[in-house]
């Protein structure tokens, strides 16, 4: 790909020669070809400008290269350009194109034109695969399951029966979308219920999972599957790595769930809602849109829309903060008060013995 072609992409300014021919993006340390494009738009990366061998380097626009170049691209948004550059050079997984002949596949299952699965991959009844998806080796996809145009499934995820998902949804590797609910009766929280004398009986899951658009689901992530109606991920939503959402959860709209967030059963969550990595939620509980959780916390209520919250439990942020500025006040201003004990002790002996005399 040309320099010139890079910048139009980018809607960047280009200065310099735009018929270089890139192939590959690099740290500025790491260039070693004229076809090397060192990205630098981070201070650490800017400070190794000076003794790169790139000819072609991407700069942010505020923070201009410290010597002279072949070619520089400035770009005035680093994180949305670097977005749409990493696209550009991103061809996928490495696959064979086609169905592998490894693969188990129903008789009845519809493919959609020009989708590729790869080796050992199983696909179950009337299950219906869009066009331009790729499913890579030893996925495993139930029966009547409804996959969209141009997703991407990499290799070891499962997928329950029943699950629809959308268009251009990316599962990373063992992903498991669809296992039953972790639902039991009686109500195991109450300890006037949990006797020696109670059976614990499952609460069988008999709803699916759906899944809107522009989702993507991280490495050994689970989503559980609704007792009787859906769990829902909303369009846009990105779900980090060991993220577990459990059943009857309803996420809306362009979500972030950063790594090991839990959440509990019956979770209603607005749009473009932000979890913190490590974030917990308790089971029932609604956030609103907009809200954001900071990383490490436990919800335990409620959360309104627009909130920001954090701490164990969350609460919101300037509280949170005010509590751990006194906690951390907490023994010199125990020092005074036992420093004021000792002086009153002091006091009420003297006065004692002048009493005495």
């Amino acid at each position: 790909m040309l320099v010139r072609d890079i910048a139009e992409a980018l809607g960047a300014k280009l200065d310099g020669d735009g018929e270089i021919a890139i192939d590959r993006l690099v740290h500025p340390a790491r260039a070693e070809r004229p076809s090397d494009l060192a990205v630098a738009i981070s201070p650490q990366a800017a400070a190794a400008l000076a003794q790169t061998k790139a000819q072609a380097v991407l700069v942010a626009a505020a923070a201009p290269p410290p010597r002279s170049f072949s070619a520089v691209i400035a770009i005035t948004e680093p994180r949305m350009a670097l977005a749409r550059l990493t696209a550009l050079f991103d061809p996928g997984p490495p696959h064979e194109r086609g169905i592998h002949p490894t693969a188990v596949i129903a008789p009845d299952v519809k493919l959609g034109a020009d989708v590729s699965i790869g080796a050992y991959t199983t696909i179950g009844p009337r299950s219906r695969i869009g066009a331009g998806t790729t499913i890579m080796p030893q996925v495993t996809i139930g029966a009547d399951v409804t996959v969209g145009a141009q997703g991407l499934f990499h290799s070891g995820v499962r997928i329950g029966h029943d699950c629809r998902i959308g268009d251009r949804v990316i599962v990373h590797s063992n992903a498991v979308i669809g296992a039953d609910g972790f639902s039991f009766a009686p109500d195991l929280m109450s300890a006037s219920a949990f006797t020696a004398a109670v059976a614990v009986q499952r609460v069988h899951s008999l709803g699916n999972v759906e899944i809107g658009d522009d989702v993507e689901i991280g490495a050994c992530s689970t989503i559980d599957r609704a007792t009787l109606e859906s769990t829902r991920i909303g369009r846009g939503s990105k779900i980090d790595d060991h993220v577990h959402i459990g059943h009857n959860v309803s996420i809306g709209e362009s979500c972030i769930l950063c790594g090991m967030v839990g959440i509990s059963g019956s979770v209603v969550m607005g749009d473009r809602v932000r979890l913190g990595g490590g974030v917990g939620v308790g089971d029932h509980i609604r956030i609103g849109d907009q809200a954001v959780v900071a990383a490490g916390s436990g919800v335990g209520s409620d959360v309104a829309p627009g909130a920001f919250v954090s701490g164990y439990p969350a609460q919101p942020h300037a509280r949170s903060v005010e509590q751990h500025l006194y906690l951390g006040r907490q023994k010199r201003l125990h020092d005074k008060v036992a420093a004021m004990a000792s002086r009153l002790d002091e006091l009420e002996r003297i006065v004692g013995r002048t009493g005495k005399k």
